[in-house]
């Protein structure tokens, strides 16, 4: 720390500031042997990475643009103490820190900044293991327009779109090109597509769509005949191309269009050919990782991002893992993923809370088998009208014997079929009950609307893993150490306010994964800085008026 920085910093803030007690407390926090790899042996001397981490952690602490990131580090008193650099440093050019952001994410090294700041807390006894912790999820905007199917294939196909295969093949090949061109195309396309400009009337949209699908099918055709380059196949415009095609037009199906070249149909897609599914769907060419997701009422193009933290009394309520995933991935399937990362960097908890959307049977079994984790949730209820009823006899008003595979049933009556089948990638047993049983018999009213009774349980494990939790549900320790989880809603709010994680700011999901690894250092950093100057948690605001009602009773 140079001497006149920190008599200056002192002398600045003679009642503290965060940033010089994260200085003080934690040291510089990174290192320049981390971030090596991502760095040429040769060239032109780079600024220091562990500087240029920092910074990059910081401007997300702050919601700063690179440039006003790079002029704080010229004139922010506060700033340069926790850089370490002397009061006449005068920084760098702004671009370097696109530059940065550029490397971590080719050398695949986004996750040492979250992992590092992790390390240091645990190393300053900040971060204790085992601690409960718990997750949450929200949807991200990707950084494109929403487009309709038909705005997809025009955006994709015409050389007036900023990604369009024509204009990665007029850079790439442009001989090539231009002997495998419609001259038609340019005036066809010479605007881009939007509503306004659209055909009016159901059968001349059509049409138009169709005549976009024959030109795209006649470029993909020059693209994979056997005198074409074969390097131009594997273009990601070309790759692009080839998949927004195949979701929206099938070929091959007479009655309904004209013909393209080579002799085969462009047919647009309906209901009746089918769509592939959203997790597949290509919703723009512009980011062929966002893809379409609702929830509830909730709809959007884009991502989702998972944050998990600790929620002990005695600790800092640190971020111990980010996980962003394309928008049709549905939450349980990535608690594996959640504590597979966690148990590798030494941080899995003994009590994970969850929301019920991360609940589900074989969740509970893995988390406590293979990680030694208490999942903690609201398991998933049994959605038969029996149980809904509360009139009808449940699933578990039956005796399963697992080892005989048979149930008995209320009545007294035993099952007259055991199967194992599989449902979604799930293992289900299906028990049948004997018609000749269960026609006579007079709980039938209360037990089945059909000729006899079907259970389908899951596997042996699974279902005592989802009935201990059902039954641990009842429990008041159940309901007071679930109250915690509500907790991480706050966290998400408090990213959104002032960091903006449902908004991409990157083409891309490693890039965006990238986004939400700095949001959770930066509120790590942000969170630490109170928690080492004694800043006591906050608690949950209330209305003046809650807060009368509530002295009132």
């Amino acid at each position: 720390m140079p001497v006149v920085t920190a008599a200056v910093a002192r002398t600045a803030f003679p009642r503290g500031n965060p940033y010089l007690t994260l200085r003080d407390e934690l040291g510089p926090l990174f290192t320049d042997a981390q971030f090596a790899p991502l760095f040429a042996r040769r060239g032109q001397p780079a600024e220091a990475p562990w500087r240029l981490a920092l910074v990059t952690v910081l401007q997300y602490a702050e919601d700063l643009s690179d440039r006003v990131a790079a002029d704080a580090v010229r004139g922010r008193i506060d700033w340069k103490y926790l850089l370490g650099l002397e009061l006449t440093d005068a920084g760098f050019d702004a671009s370097v820190l696109s530059e940065f952001r550029t490397r971590l994410v080719a050398g695949g090294a986004e996750e040492q900044l979250l992992a590092t700041l992790l390390t240091v807390c645990r190393e300053k006894q900040v971060l204790k293991r085992h601690a409960r912790q718990r997750t949450d999820s929200t949807h991200v905007l990707g950084a494109v327009r929403a487009l309709n199917r038909l705005e997809c294939v025009g955006a994709t196909l015409p050389p007036a779109a900023c990604r369009a295969a024509p204009n990665a093949l007029a850079v790439a090949a442009p001989d090539w090109l231009r002997s495998h061109s419609d001259p038609a195309w340019v005036e066809r396309y010479a605007r881009t597509v939007d509503d306004y400009r659209l055909p009016a009337g159901e059968a001349a949209l059509q049409a138009y769509a169709e005549q976009i699908g024959r030109d795209g099918h006649a470029l993909l055709a020059a693209v994979a005949a056997p005198g074409a380059p074969t390097w131009l196949r594997e273009l990601p415009a070309v790759e692009t191309l080839r998949r927004v095609w195949v979701q929206n037009f099938a070929a091959e199906h007479t009655g309904r269009s004209g013909r393209t070249p080579g002799g085969s149909t462009v047919v647009w897609r309906t209901t009746a050919e089918g769509f592939p599914p959203s997790l597949l769907y290509v919703a723009s060419p512009h980011d062929a990782d966002v893809h379409f997701a609702k929830k509830r009422t909730t709809e959007w193009i884009g991502y989702k991002v998972h944050l998990t933290e600790v929620c002990e009394d005695d600790q800092p309520h640190l971020i111990t893992h980010v996980e962003t995933t394309p928008a049709p991935v549905v939450d349980r399937d990535v608690v594996s993923r959640i504590h597979a990362a966690l148990r590798a960097d030494d941080l899995l908890p003994a009590e994970h809370l969850v929301d019920a959307g991360y609940v589900d049977a074989d969740q509970l079994l893995a988390s406590t088998r293979d990680y030694g984790v208490a999942l903690v949730g609201p398991a998933p209820k049994d959605q038969q009208w029996q149980a809904k009823a509360r009139e009808g006899f449940a699933t578990g008003d039956f005796a399963l014997d697992w080892d005989r595979q048979v149930a008995t049933c209320p009545a007294g009556h035993a099952s007259t079929s055991w199967t194992v089948d599989h449902n979604q990638g799930r293992e289900v047993v299906h028990i049948r009950f004997s018609v000749t049983d269960c026609q006579p018999c007079p709980l039938k009213a209360r037990c089945t609307r059909g000729a006899r009774r079907v259970l389908t349980p899951r596997r042996r494990d699974a279902y005592a893993a989802l009935v201990a939790a059902r039954a641990r549900e009842t429990t008041a320790d159940f309901r007071a150490l679930y109250h915690r989880r509500a907790g991480i809603e706050g966290t998400i709010s408090q990213g959104v306010r002032a960091m903006h994680p449902r908004q991409a700011r990157y083409i891309g999901l490693a890039k965006t994964h990238l986004q939400h690894v700095l949001t959770a250092a930066a509120l790590n950093l942000v969170r630490l800085g109170a928690w080492l100057g004694g800043a006591p948690l906050a608690r949950t605001r209330q209305s003046a008026y809650a807060r009368l009602m509530a002295a009132a009773a």
